[in-house]
Parts: C-alpha cells; structure tokens; sequence
C-alpha cells in the first residue's frame, strides 16, 4: 500500500465517501451496540484519533498489538474485556462486507455456538475454505488448499456465543506454539474449536470490498460508489461536470473540470481545469491543468501538468 501507507494506517485510506474502518464501523451499527475493541498497531495512534474524533457515541477500547504475530495474537490481546464472556463479533480492518449483520445470531439453536461469514469464490488456493456436515455445520477448516472443489471461503467476519471460551482456545494455541509462518492464526483457533465439538454454522453475505492494494482500492471505491448511490454527487464549490457516480466533499473546490465516473474528492481538495476518472483524491490536495485516470493522489499532493495516470504519497509535489 506504499506510497500511502508510508503516512497513514491502511484503516484509515479513504475509499468512497468515508475511510475504511469508518465503512466497517457503520456496516456493523447493528451488532456494535455495546462496545467496540479495536486492535491496532502500526500508526495506531492515527485509527485512534480518528475513530473517537467520529464515533463518539461508541464506546471504545483500544488494544496495541506491538509485534505483527497474527490475527490470533490480536485476539489474545483482547482477553480483558473478553473474561467476562458474553457475545462477540470479530472481524478484519481491511475489508468491508455488506450482510446481515443484525441477523448475524437470529433464530439459532441454543447448542449452535458460532457463526462465520461465508462468501463465494472461483479460485480457493487464497482463502480460507472449509467443509460442511450433514446438518450443514463446518466440519473442517481448510487455510489456502492447493487443489480441491471448494466454492465458498470465510469471508473475515465470526460471531461468537462466548467471548471467554474462545479466548480460552486463543490462550491454549499460542501456548502450545502453533504459529504458521511466525504468526498465529485464527485457522488453527477454529480447527481447535472442531475438535473439541463446537457447532459452527455459516451466513452468506451480499458483497466484500477488498482495500488491500492500490488496484483493490481504486476497485473497492467504484462498488462502494455503486451501492451507496444515495451518498454521491454531494457538490462542493466551482463548477463543473459529474458522470456519475462520484463522491465529492462539501468542502472540495472544483473549477472548469469534469469529474467521473468514480470519483473521491475529498475535503478541501482543489481542482482546477482537470479531467478525471476513476481515481481518489485525499483530503487537501490541490490538482491543476491535469488529465487523470486510475490515480491514486495523496493527502496534500500538489501536481500539475499533464499525467495520465499517477499514485502520490501524502504531501508529494509533481509539475
């Protein structure tokens, strides 16, 4: 994710009309209603500024993971607020998913124990694919299979009956050292939770947006344009011409351009005589005399002249 990632957590990319935890964030209101547990480790003192900046009403627990050991460690880290048991939702930072969040528990039998996220594929050799049963519970938990006819993966989002009780697996596999690579992996938590009998059944969801590379965000803002179609073509100041969809800050000021399709303009940015698609553009930059296409411009970029296509660091200068 470098150039940006150099500045900025990757949580905090802007994708469509909002950074990425705060589409994670708002996709989830349903089942965030208590508390959230946000661990972070590079930058993390960005993520939280910005999330208590603009999710006041949460109420927030942030936990820094020091060394990059795994999704498992991160986990392992929450077991202050998981002791006391109670449902929990675990999910990744890095995607965005649309589903049922609010049904996510609805209607399960009392011995069903947890529910993971589920999401089709073509190829299975990149994800983590898992078998079912006969009564359609996962028997088995397959992480990124050579070969074999899966056509759907975990899609990165586990609901939990009891947070103690899977702390409890996540205390016994780094305890015992299973790591894969250097790191823990929550594959080897739920394999352990199989074992001992757990029932895990599966919920599908609509659609996931994937931030993790620059193709992928350019990527994840066209779909998130698409399906928040009621949130884009807000007008900041100039005047100009929109294809449609484009997302463009109140703040933004854009003179003699035309703007889209797929479009993130973000606050005060400046455009002026520029022909854009298919890009984002942070918050502060200031573009001139330009035609731009599958960009990716930086917090406070200046640049001018004419580039066809570029991906900028925050505060770069090109002319």
């Amino acid at each position: 994710m470098r150039p940006h990632a150099w500045s900025r957590p990757k949580p905090l990319l802007r994708v469509a009309n909002n950074t990425v935890i705060g589409h994670i964030l708002d996709q989830m209101h349903d089942v965030t209603t208590e508390e959230v547990i946000l661990v972070v480790g590079y930058k993390g003192e960005q993520i939280r500024a910005w999330v208590e900046d603009h999710y006041r009403h949460l109420k927030l627990h942030f936990v820094t993971q020091h060394d990059p050991l795994g999704q498992a460690h991160a986990l392992w880290l929450c077991q202050p607020f998981l002791q006391d048991g109670g449902e929990v939702v675990v999910t990744l930072g890095d995607i965005i998913i649309d589903a049922d969040f609010a049904g996510i528990a609805a209607d399960l039998p009392a011995e069903t124990t947890a529910v993971f996220q589920v999401m089709d594929i073509d190829d299975p050799r990149q994800f983590g694919v898992f078998r079912l049963d006969a009564q359609g519970l996962i028997s088995q938990i397959v992480e990124k299979p050579a070969s074999g006819a899966y056509s759907q993966a975990l899609a990165g989002v586990y609901w939990f009956r009891d947070g103690r009780a899977l702390w409890q697996a996540v205390d016994e596999t780094l305890a015992a050292g299973r790591q894969t690579n250097g790191e823990y992996y929550l594959a080897d938590i739920f394999q352990l939770l199989l074992e001992r009998g757990v029932r895990i059944t599966i919920q599908p969801i609509r659609s996931i947006v994937d931030v993790g590379s620059p193709q992928n965000r350019l990527r994840a803002n066209q779909q998130l344009l698409d399906n928040w179609a009621d949130e884009t073509g807000k007008k900041g100041a100039g005047c100009y011409t929109i294809i449609p969809p484009v997302y463009i800050h109140p703040t933004a000021t854009v003179e003699a351009s035309v703007v889209g399709p797929y479009v993130t303009i973000g606050r005060h940015a400046r455009l002026d005589h520029v022909i854009i698609q298919n890009s984002i553009v942070d918050d502060g930059a200031t573009i001139q005399n330009t035609v731009l296409a599958d960009s990716l411009i930086g917090e406070r970029v200046q640049l001018c002249g004419q580039t066809q296509s570029a991906i900028l660091g925050d505060d770069s200068k090109v002319t």
